[in-house]
């Protein structure tokens, strides 16, 4: 009845959202609780943050060869420096892969020693204290669990003809080859969502994390995550996403099937849906809820796909954002799993803020840019929301490749999907800032439409960030920009954040007359 009553809520405030249309809706101001500096109680997760993930920064180190370890933590130290120095940076959505800080060796009698190496983290966390900024942790398990750990659950590889063996009952690891987001040609080991030392080694970690953290005025966020792959949004090795072929010899929905029903033989109601990654996500959620207070929680559905697709069959009862999350996508099951998971999210109460964010936003994306396809649309819906949920539901995304990247700069910045432009860095910065802007009270000063959809954050990449400073003029101006710099833009973009949450900042002058 609880479930049932929270949605016909939602279902109307989706309505009153809806109907709201291109109404500029009054600022965030009288929506959350404020400190005495304008910012929300719980946590200083509004601006611009630089996007940082720990091993990918450590594959550009440029320094001299054969680096020490404590040379390499120089490396970052000086480019969190840089970061947080910078006016329109309010902190570091920091990436770190769960291998890079756990590992698991066998102990005496049948035991484990774990072992935690938090000098990365360490050195960010001091870096945001000393220069007052703030800290977005995207902390990721799935295929970077610890080798250790991996080698202690049983493998289910034994249930397919192209990778015969033993099969134990309580098997929770397979193999992808593939797997979303890394590329084709690689073999993973995947801990299976539900299984249970996968999960339980998590929780432990997660409780480690937060002892360590829990105090630091610096930790804002944490990316809520689990039952995933290679990130930490809501994407799983997929017929749809993952083609190649696979050690199993079976694609792979069907070897999500033989999972599914070797690991609940007596329960059926798992069978041939997605019921099983709903609930591995809930029990995530909860977790989540349990182990930590005062951060925001960021749960990253992405797109509408990525969950395995058996069947176009729904349940009856449908979540109350199902039509406008999934009118445009053919993957419903997919979709409506996800729709679950977020109405979930909300419902659950817990000592945390909450935020639905994207962690692949283009200038072009379809999910970025029209309803049915979750995505950002989704974000903005969610904080749209008239009333709004307690706590109130916040939104940001994650610029998905950096605009400074020859090589990247057309996918992230051209407005037409799949399209080839010429186009600068800044005309791309900007190109992306109007698909996220568009719909907020603010989306007009973009390029885009203004409407009733505050958002808090927004995340650029780590090296956009040095080129901003780099190039304070555009190495070459822009028709339609003039000399508007990236730093201009980064600096706009930290105004009106602030400014949808009802806290005036004044905007720099521009970097280049």
């Amino acid at each position: 009845m609880k479930r049932l009553l929270h949605t016909s809520c939602m279902a109307l405030a989706v309505l009153f959202y809806l109907l709201l249309g291109s109404e500029v809706a009054s600022t965030a101001a009288a929506q959350y609780p404020q400190d005495d500096r304008g910012l929300m109680r719980t946590h200083d997760a509004i601006g611009v943050f630089a996007h940082l993930d720990i091993e990918v920064a450590l594959n550009g180190y440029n320094g001299p060869p054969n680096p020490t370890t404590e040379q390499l933590h120089d490396y970052l130290r000086g480019i969190y420096a840089h970061m947080f120095a910078n006016p329109a940076i309010v902190g570091l959505a920091l990436g770190e892969h769960w291998d890079s800080i756990e590992t698991r060796s066998d102990g005496p009698n049948g035991s484990h020693i774990d072992q935690f190496d938090w000098s990365y983290l360490d050195d960010a966390f001091s870096a945001a204290r000393a220069f007052h900024k703030s800290l977005r942790l995207i902390i990721t398990p799935g295929i970077y669990s610890p080798s250790g750990l991996l080698s202690e659950i049983p493998p289910c590889d034994g249930l397919f003809p192209g990778t015969p063996g033993p099969v134990s009952s309580d098997c929770g690891t397979v193999q992808f080859e593939g797997v979303p987001e890394k590329g084709a040609n690689a073999v993973y080991v995947f801990p299976l969502p539900w299984n249970s030392l996968y999960q339980n080694a998590w929780k432990d970690f997660l409780e480690h994390l937060n002892v360590r953290y829990k105090d630091d005025e610096a930790f804002a966020a944490i990316a809520v995550a689990g039952p995933v792959g290679g990130s930490t949004e809501m994407i799983l090795p997929t017929d749809n996403g993952d083609s190649s072929p696979q050690p199993s010899g079976e694609k792979v929905n069907q070897m999500w099937e033989t999972l599914i029903e070797h690991s609940f033989p007596n329960n059926s109601s798992y069978w041939h849906n997605d019921q099983v990654f709903i609930n591995s996500w809930e029990q995530t959620i909860d977790m989540y809820e349990s182990v930590f207070a005062g951060v925001s929680l960021d749960l990253t559905p992405d797109s509408a796909d990525d969950l395995p697709e058996f069947s176009s069959a729904l349940p009856p009862n449908l979540p109350a954002i199902y039509n406008y999350d999934c009118s445009a996508t053919i993957d419903v099951m997919s979709c409506e799993a996800k729709t679950e998971i977020i109405t979930y999210f909300i419902d659950e109460r817990g000592p945390n803020g909450k935020a639905t964010q994207v962690g692949g936003l283009t200038a072009s994306g379809i999910s970025d840019t029209a309803p049915g396809d979750i995505g950002l649309l989704s974000v903005k819906l969610l904080t749209s929301l008239r009333p709004q949920p307690i706590p109130p539901m916040r939104g940001g995304a994650q610029f998905d490749f950096p605009v400074s990247d020859p090589l990247k700069i057309q996918q992230e910045g051209c407005t037409s999907l799949g399209a080839t432009c010429t186009i600068t860095p800044e005309e791309a910065a900007y190109n992306v800032l109007s698909t996220f802007f568009s719909g907020t009270p603010v989306g007009a000063f973009y390029g885009g439409k203004s409407g009733p959809a505050p958002l808090q954050y927004v995340a650029i990449d780590y090296t956009d960030v040095q080129y901003a400073e780099m190039n304070p003029c555009p190495p070459t101006p822009s028709t339609t920009l003039g000399k508007t710099s990236l730093q201009d833009l980064m600096n706009r973009a930290s105004h009106s954040l602030f400014e949808m949450a009802g806290w005036w900042t004044p905007l720099p002058p521009r970097t280049c007359n």
